[in-house]
């Protein structure tokens, strides 16, 4: 017989946090790739694209803003990813397109867990 303290852990919170950290993933993923991009091009021309830094920084402070529950950040966030998306969308390239509505996906189901604040302690 299992003991209380011993139980499996779950797959799922009742909470949500999975669809959150999975609209924060989304979000970090391109930062990344933009900083690498950048880095990159950094070190094979000597040069950086004109939106890879920027790009990186934007993505990666709506991340950090959408793991701290900002509505207003997950919104800027999809919004991002729409501008990436048409892009991907005018160049033509299929893999792009379908990681840019993917990750529009993901982050958007993240909306009714953002703007929620939490029970607080008044001690």
């Amino acid at each position: 017989m299992a003991r209380p303290g011993n139980r499996p852990a779950k797959l799922r919170s009742s909470d949500g946090s999975t669809a959150l950290a999975a609209a924060v993933i989304a979000l970090e993923i391109p930062a990344a790739l933009f900083a690498l991009n950048a880095f990159i091009s950094f070190r094979e021309r000597g040069i950086v694209g004109p939106l890879d830094i920027p790009a990186a920084i934007a993505f990666g402070v709506l991340a950090v803003l959408v793991a701290r529950r900002s509505r207003l950040a997950l919104f800027g966030g999809a919004a991002l990813i729409v501008v990436f998306l048409v892009t991907a969308a005018a160049g033509g390239t299929g893999a792009l397109v379908a990681y840019w509505v993917i990750a529009l996906v993901v982050a958007l189901q993240a909306v009714p867990l953002t703007g929620v604040v939490g029970a607080r302690s008044a001690v």
